[in-house]
């Protein structure tokens, strides 16, 4: 009874010790960042802490050669996306995965991981649970990157690249995401569901003139949303409709329609688009 006791006591001085210790607040040695971007229509977010060197050296004292290392400090790194992407060559399905890295002098295997509840690297390694796997080739700065950074560049409409850099090393990773069968779908749904508004129509025909895609269904598209929006069709439409004329090759219609776009867009006070009419017939009276 007398041990039950002691035990029962030294618990509730442990927790209320543990209780008082939180009211201090302190800087994390390794602040935790979250970065949320869409690419295309995939949504990511990127969770992590990051270390910084602190005079220390980076494969001396924090990410030696040949050990696999946890991508940040803390709890896992972990990222999420809600489509299926491709992550250097391999199809991902949708979800939550943690990222490890495996560090060589020329580059560096990363790998997407299906367990995220890991206190740093897991303590039973399972091939199973790698999704995907690739070689970042190791590019050499001529500056050094003080803290550790994960971040998407390059961003296009079907791909990107995540980049990582630390002390004087840059890694490049390619990912690409189903933006143009999203879309295809989304704008087929829609338009043949006999669903769709003027802005449809104008977004529709807009995405095909920006893939150079599909232009004769742009046009029809661009003529349609023109025609919804009556007398009160802002100069983007129509400017948009002539940069698709001149897409397939009809010069004198896009000519016609650039000029009726300069004409709404100065009775709109739309200056940039008065302007860029102007630069359109320029380019296309040479």
């Amino acid at each position: 009874m007398k041990k039950t006791l002691l035990l029962f006591l030294g618990l509730v001085v442990g927790l209320t010790a543990e209780a008082q210790e939180q009211k201090v607040k302190t800087p994390a040695p390794s602040p935790k960042a979250v970065s949320q971007q869409t690419v295309g229509l995939t949504n990511f977010e990127l969770v992590y802490s990051r270390p910084s060197l602190r005079g220390r050296d980076m494969h001396k004292e924090l990410v030696p050669f040949g050990k696999m290392w946890r991508f940040g400090a803390n709890e896992n790194t972990t990222i999420s996306f809600d489509t299926e992407i491709v992550f250097g060559e391999k199809n991902v399905e949708p979800g939550t995965y943690s990222i490890f890295a495996t560090p060589e002098e020329g580059a560096w295997t990363v790998i997407l991981y299906s367990e995220t509840n890991n206190w740093g690297v897991p303590r039973k390694f399972n091939k199973k649970s790698v999704v995907a796997e690739v070689k970042a080739p190791v590019k050499k700065l001529s500056d050094k990157i003080e803290t550790f950074t994960i971040d998407f560049v390059n961003l296009q409409t079907n791909q990107f690249e995540l980049q990582i850099a630390w002390e004087n090393t840059l890694l490049t990773i390619p990912v690409e995401v189903p933006t143009a069968e999203l879309t295809e779908a989304s704008i087929k749904e829609v338009i043949e569901g006999g669903e769709a508004s003027q802005i449809d129509y104008f977004r529709a025909a807009s995405y095909y003139s920006l893939e150079n895609i599909n232009l004769e269904d742009a046009l029809l598209y661009a003529d349609k949303a023109i025609e919804l929006q009556g007398d009160k069709v802002p100069a983007y439409y129509v400017y948009n409709k002539a940069v698709i004329l001149k897409q397939l090759g009809k010069k004198e219609e896009a000519i016609k329609t650039a000029v009726l776009c300069i004409e709404i867009a100065k009775k709109q006070n739309f200056d940039s688009y008065v302007k860029r009419g102007e630069e359109l017939i320029k380019e296309l009276s040479k």
